[in-house]
């Protein structure tokens, strides 16, 4: 019978991780890999930390910045810096260019997988891209109606 869980992939791969690298494989830290899995769009530690609390998981902060920085070794997230000076997350599977509105900060996505699929494959010399992550900086159409202008 086929495992119906949807997070089974990841699970296993961070299984592995933890086993390859001789972590302890708290339930601490899969209830955090689930909550992250779980996420729609970007978060940050403060989200996961708030979502744990709402379900009646208790988990100190400390433990969940540990635990993404495993998540992000094992490939299952990965850590994105904007121009806000605070790391977000996202799931690693995903490819998509980020829309940056400069006045509000509205981070949308925009699916132009051809671009991040070219700049992945591009040979750049003493370098090895591992992933690919667009940024395109603008104004967003709620702040271009308020009047804001492109400073």
């Amino acid at each position: 019978m086929q495992n119906l869980h949807p997070h089974h992939k990841e699970v296993e791969m961070f299984t592995t991780f933890l086993t390859s690298r001789r972590l302890r494989k708290t339930p601490e830290r899969f209830e955090i890999l689930h909550c992250a899995l779980d996420y729609k769009g970007h978060f940050d530690a403060d989200c996961l930390y708030h979502s744990l609390e709402e379900k009646g998981y208790h988990v100190s902060k400390a433990t969940i910045y540990s635990t993404i920085e495993l998540l992000c070794s094992s490939g299952i997230i990965r850590r994105l810096l904007f121009d806000t000076h605070q790391a977000r997350y996202e799931r690693a599977s995903l490819t998509h260019c980020h829309l940056i509105c400069t006045e509000c900060g509205e981070i949308n996505e925009i699916n132009l997988e051809e671009v991040d699929i070219s700049l992945a494959d591009m040979k750049i010399p003493y370098f090895t891209p591992v992933y690919v992550s667009t940024c395109i900086y603008g104004i967003c159409d709620k702040c271009r109606k308020m009047g804001k202008v492109i400073k």
